[in-house]
């Protein structure tokens, strides 16, 4: 007769094992979207309002609501009446996650590289500073690490990874 320890640790063996099969088969799933680094550095420009694909986090700034579309760009929204928002635009920036403002400029990761975007003409934009090579590549939804088939030396050389599909 099995005991309740020993079933509780083959419980547990059974749930982690299968965890780590649905991260592999997730992550073989993914295939990385990729721009040259001329690509990248000319890819950061504003739009028209665009359809919500995958929302991320939100920033407050002045009357606007910033809202990151990921690895796609930023969606931004006038709450000057907040009983009706609505969207003024889109900034393209592949590879985006995250964004912070400070005195009117919108920093941003446009992939690897950090962006620092004037937004004190809005609509009308403007890159005042680009760092190269700040973050890491993204890497597939649910994992930690690149696959090595997509690492820097198994893909087409001066490519960076702004997103996955």
């Amino acid at each position: 007769m099995i005991g309740k320890p020993t079933i509780m640790i083959l419980g547990l063996i059974l749930v982690y094992l299968t965890n780590i099969s649905s991260s592999a088969r997730s992550q073989a799933d993914y295939t990385p979207l990729l721009l040259s680094r001329d690509e990248l550095k000319e890819s950061v420009f504003f739009k028209s309002a665009q359809d919500f694909k995958n929302p991320g986090k939100i920033y407050v700034y002045n009357q606007y609501i910033l809202i990151v579309d990921l690895f796609k760009g930023v969606h931004v929204i006038d709450n000057s009446t907040p009983e009706s928002p609505f969207k003024t635009g889109f900034i393209h920036i592949p590879g985006c996650m995250d964004v912070a403002v400070r005195s009117d400029i919108l920093y941003a990761d446009n992939s690897v590289d950090l962006v620092a975007i004037d937004l004190s003409s809005y609509p009308e934009i403007s890159i005042v500073s680009r760092i190269v090579d700040v973050f890491p590549e993204p890497t597939p939804p649910g994992s930690t690490s690149i696959p090595a088939e997509f690492s820097s030396r198994n893909r087409p050389k001066n490519t960076v990874i702004v997103g996955w599909k």
